[in-house]
Protein backbone atom coordinates (compact mmCIF):
# COMPACT_ATOMS: atom_id res chain seq x y z
CA UNK A 1 0.00 0.00 0.00
CA UNK A 2 2.84 2.14 0.74
CA UNK A 3 4.87 1.82 -2.27
CA UNK A 4 1.62 2.63 -4.53
CA UNK A 5 0.45 5.81 -3.01
CA UNK A 6 4.08 6.67 -2.81
CA UNK A 7 4.38 6.00 -6.99
CA UNK A 8 1.23 7.58 -7.40
CA UNK A 9 2.29 11.14 -5.55
CA UNK A 10 6.41 11.01 -7.14
CA UNK A 11 5.53 12.49 -10.37
CA UNK A 12 3.26 15.16 -8.53
CA UNK A 13 5.97 15.70 -5.51
CA UNK A 14 8.41 16.38 -8.80
CA UNK A 15 6.15 18.75 -10.78
CA UNK A 16 5.39 20.44 -7.63
CA UNK A 17 9.54 21.30 -7.24
CA UNK A 18 9.23 22.55 -10.69
CA UNK A 19 6.63 24.92 -10.64
CA UNK A 20 8.71 25.99 -7.18
CA UNK A 21 11.58 26.68 -8.32
CA UNK A 22 10.19 28.17 -11.46
CA UNK A 23 8.54 30.53 -8.56
CA UNK A 24 11.59 31.39 -6.89
CA UNK A 25 12.40 34.97 -7.87
CA UNK A 26 8.70 35.92 -5.76
CA UNK A 27 8.03 32.74 -4.33
CA UNK A 28 4.28 32.07 -3.00
CA UNK A 29 3.89 31.12 0.66
CA UNK A 30 4.03 27.12 0.30
CA UNK A 31 1.14 27.04 3.04
CA UNK A 32 -1.08 28.34 0.25
CA UNK A 33 0.70 26.28 -2.63
CA UNK A 34 -0.31 23.71 -0.57
CA UNK A 35 -4.00 24.85 -0.25
CA UNK A 36 -4.09 24.98 -3.89
CA UNK A 37 -3.21 21.15 -3.87
CA UNK A 38 -5.52 20.53 -1.36
CA UNK A 39 -8.48 22.76 -3.26
CA UNK A 40 -7.26 20.23 -6.79
CA UNK A 41 -7.99 17.47 -4.60
CA UNK A 42 -11.48 18.59 -3.83
CA UNK A 43 -11.82 19.38 -7.17
CA UNK A 44 -11.80 16.07 -8.02
CA UNK A 45 -14.11 14.94 -4.56
CA UNK A 46 -16.62 17.64 -6.51
CA UNK A 47 -16.36 15.80 -10.02
CA UNK A 48 -16.89 12.08 -9.05
CA UNK A 49 -20.61 13.40 -6.72
CA UNK A 50 -21.47 14.63 -9.53
CA UNK A 51 -20.77 12.19 -12.19
CA UNK A 52 -21.25 9.18 -10.15
CA UNK A 53 -24.91 9.30 -10.57
CA UNK A 54 -24.38 9.67 -14.16
CA UNK A 55 -25.29 7.21 -16.94
CA UNK A 56 -21.97 6.46 -18.32
CA UNK A 57 -21.45 6.33 -22.24
CA UNK A 58 -20.74 3.08 -24.20
CA UNK A 59 -17.91 4.29 -26.23
CA UNK A 60 -18.30 1.99 -29.34
CA UNK A 61 -16.54 4.49 -31.77
CA UNK A 62 -14.58 7.38 -32.14
CA UNK A 63 -17.17 9.71 -31.76
CA UNK A 64 -18.31 8.26 -28.59
CA UNK A 65 -14.98 8.27 -27.32
CA UNK A 66 -14.63 12.15 -27.73
CA UNK A 67 -17.89 13.09 -26.21
CA UNK A 68 -17.28 10.29 -23.59
CA UNK A 69 -13.96 13.02 -23.60
CA UNK A 70 -15.38 15.77 -23.12
CA UNK A 71 -18.61 15.10 -21.07
CA UNK A 72 -17.15 12.61 -18.40
CA UNK A 73 -13.74 14.67 -17.97
CA UNK A 74 -12.76 17.56 -20.09
CA UNK A 75 -15.67 19.72 -19.24
CA UNK A 76 -16.49 18.83 -15.10
CA UNK A 77 -12.91 18.49 -14.53
CA UNK A 78 -11.99 21.71 -15.91
CA UNK A 79 -14.93 23.22 -14.62
CA UNK A 80 -14.54 22.31 -11.08
CA UNK A 81 -10.54 23.15 -11.18
CA UNK A 82 -11.49 26.64 -12.24
CA UNK A 83 -14.25 26.85 -9.42
CA UNK A 84 -11.64 26.12 -7.13
CA UNK A 85 -8.78 28.36 -8.62
CA UNK A 86 -11.64 31.54 -8.50
CA UNK A 87 -12.39 30.16 -4.59
CA UNK A 88 -8.88 30.54 -3.42
CA UNK A 89 -7.44 33.25 -5.86
CA UNK A 90 -10.41 35.62 -4.50
CA UNK A 91 -9.24 36.17 -1.09
CA UNK A 92 -5.50 35.13 -1.76
CA UNK A 93 -2.76 38.32 -0.36
CA UNK A 94 -0.07 37.13 -2.58
CA UNK A 95 -1.92 36.97 -5.47
CA UNK A 96 -0.43 39.94 -7.39
CA UNK A 97 1.35 38.71 -10.43
CA UNK A 98 0.76 36.78 -13.91
CA UNK A 99 2.95 34.41 -12.72
CA UNK A 100 0.91 33.34 -9.65
CA UNK A 101 -2.25 32.85 -11.66
CA UNK A 102 0.26 29.84 -13.43
CA UNK A 103 1.41 28.67 -10.20
CA UNK A 104 -1.71 28.32 -8.40
CA UNK A 105 -3.62 26.62 -11.31
CA UNK A 106 -0.79 24.38 -11.78
CA UNK A 107 -0.73 23.22 -8.05
CA UNK A 108 -5.08 22.69 -8.32
CA UNK A 109 -4.06 20.59 -11.39
CA UNK A 110 -1.19 18.42 -9.35
CA UNK A 111 -3.78 18.36 -6.23
CA UNK A 112 -6.30 16.77 -8.73
CA UNK A 113 -4.08 14.24 -10.27
CA UNK A 114 -2.96 13.19 -7.06
CA UNK A 115 -6.14 12.60 -6.13
CA UNK A 116 -7.19 10.28 -9.49
CA UNK A 117 -3.54 8.92 -9.38
CA UNK A 118 -3.97 7.53 -6.27
CA UNK A 119 -7.74 5.77 -7.26
CA UNK A 120 -5.94 4.54 -10.53
CA UNK A 121 -3.11 2.82 -9.04
CA UNK A 122 -5.46 1.58 -5.89
CA UNK A 123 -7.48 -0.38 -8.33
CA UNK A 124 -4.35 -1.51 -10.18
CA UNK A 125 -3.84 -3.67 -7.13
CA UNK A 126 -6.21 -5.69 -7.93
CA UNK A 127 -4.79 -7.40 -11.40
CA UNK A 128 -1.17 -6.02 -10.40
CA UNK A 129 -0.99 -3.85 -12.95
CA UNK A 130 -0.43 -0.99 -10.98
CA UNK A 131 3.15 -0.55 -12.22
CA UNK A 132 2.37 -0.56 -15.77
CA UNK A 133 -0.11 2.51 -14.90
CA UNK A 134 1.80 3.88 -12.20
CA UNK A 135 4.53 4.58 -15.54
CA UNK A 136 2.29 5.51 -18.07
CA UNK A 137 0.11 8.31 -16.05
CA UNK A 138 3.33 9.60 -14.49
CA UNK A 139 4.99 10.36 -18.12
CA UNK A 140 1.50 11.32 -19.42
CA UNK A 141 -1.65 12.06 -16.94
CA UNK A 142 -0.06 13.80 -14.18
CA UNK A 143 1.82 16.32 -16.05
CA UNK A 144 -1.60 16.68 -18.72
CA UNK A 145 -3.77 17.83 -15.67
CA UNK A 146 -0.59 20.28 -14.53
CA UNK A 147 -0.29 21.69 -18.32
CA UNK A 148 -3.49 22.43 -18.35
CA UNK A 149 -3.47 24.63 -15.16
CA UNK A 150 -0.85 26.19 -16.49
CA UNK A 151 -2.73 26.78 -19.73
CA UNK A 152 -6.16 28.20 -17.23
CA UNK A 153 -3.73 30.22 -14.99
CA UNK A 154 -2.16 32.03 -17.79
CA UNK A 155 -5.82 33.12 -18.82
CA UNK A 156 -7.35 33.81 -15.47
CA UNK A 157 -4.30 35.69 -14.44
CA UNK A 158 -4.65 37.71 -18.28
CA UNK A 159 -8.45 38.32 -16.82
CA UNK A 160 -7.29 39.63 -13.27
CA UNK A 161 -4.21 41.93 -14.29
CA UNK A 162 -4.78 42.56 -18.44
CA UNK A 163 -7.59 45.11 -19.70
CA UNK A 164 -11.07 44.83 -17.78
CA UNK A 165 -12.51 45.38 -21.20
CA UNK A 166 -11.14 41.51 -22.23
CA UNK A 167 -12.19 40.12 -18.57
CA UNK A 168 -15.24 38.11 -19.34
CA UNK A 169 -12.99 37.16 -22.62
CA UNK A 170 -10.42 35.74 -21.16
CA UNK A 171 -12.04 34.38 -17.74
CA UNK A 172 -14.05 32.48 -20.39
CA UNK A 173 -10.77 31.12 -22.09
CA UNK A 174 -9.37 29.98 -19.09
CA UNK A 175 -12.19 27.47 -18.98
CA UNK A 176 -12.13 26.69 -22.99
CA UNK A 177 -8.40 26.15 -23.99
CA UNK A 178 -8.00 23.63 -20.88
CA UNK A 179 -11.05 22.05 -21.38
CA UNK A 180 -10.46 21.67 -25.26
CA UNK A 181 -7.11 20.24 -24.27
CA UNK A 182 -8.27 18.06 -21.82
CA UNK A 183 -11.03 16.66 -24.11
CA UNK A 184 -8.49 16.51 -27.56
CA UNK A 185 -6.27 14.39 -24.63
CA UNK A 186 -8.72 11.81 -23.83
CA UNK A 187 -10.73 11.65 -27.25
CA UNK A 188 -7.84 10.52 -28.88
CA UNK A 189 -6.54 8.15 -26.49
CA UNK A 190 -9.98 6.59 -26.12
CA UNK A 191 -10.68 6.97 -30.13
CA UNK A 192 -7.46 4.20 -30.41
CA UNK A 193 -8.88 1.42 -29.15
CA UNK A 194 -12.53 1.68 -31.33
CA UNK A 195 -10.49 2.00 -34.67
CA UNK A 196 -8.27 -0.55 -37.13
CA UNK A 197 -4.75 -0.88 -36.23
CA UNK A 198 -3.01 1.58 -38.65
CA UNK A 199 -5.62 4.63 -38.02
CA UNK A 200 -4.73 3.45 -34.05
CA UNK A 201 -1.15 3.61 -35.19
CA UNK A 202 -1.79 7.25 -36.55
CA UNK A 203 -3.54 8.29 -34.21
CA UNK A 204 -0.88 7.83 -31.49
CA UNK A 205 1.49 9.85 -33.35
CA UNK A 206 -1.13 12.50 -33.12
CA UNK A 207 -1.31 12.10 -29.43
CA UNK A 208 2.49 12.32 -28.84
CA UNK A 209 2.94 15.04 -31.15
CA UNK A 210 -0.22 17.23 -29.55
CA UNK A 211 1.08 16.54 -26.12
CA UNK A 212 4.90 17.71 -26.68
CA UNK A 213 3.23 20.74 -28.23
CA UNK A 214 1.15 21.17 -25.02
CA UNK A 215 4.31 20.77 -23.43
CA UNK A 216 6.62 22.80 -24.85
CA UNK A 217 3.91 25.52 -24.91
CA UNK A 218 3.48 25.56 -20.62
CA UNK A 219 6.90 26.14 -20.54
CA UNK A 220 6.87 28.88 -22.34
CA UNK A 221 4.32 30.46 -20.82
CA UNK A 222 6.36 29.90 -17.28
CA UNK A 223 9.00 31.44 -17.93
CA UNK A 224 8.09 34.26 -20.19
CA UNK A 225 6.39 35.33 -16.96
CA UNK A 226 8.91 34.04 -14.84
CA UNK A 227 11.34 36.49 -16.96
CA UNK A 228 8.99 39.50 -16.33
CA UNK A 229 7.85 38.90 -12.44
Amino acid sequence: MFWIIGAALAPVVLLFIYILVKDMKQPEPLRWLLKAMCYGALAGLLVIAVLTPVPKIEVTGWVTAFLNAFLMAGIPEESAKLLMLWLLLRSNPYYDERLDGIVYAACIGLGFAALENVGYLMRGMEDGSWVSIGISRALFAVPGHFFFGVLMGFFYAQATFGKPELRRARLFMAWFMPMLAHGLYDGVLMSMGTVHNSVAGLLMIVFFAGFNRLRKYSVELIEKHQKSA
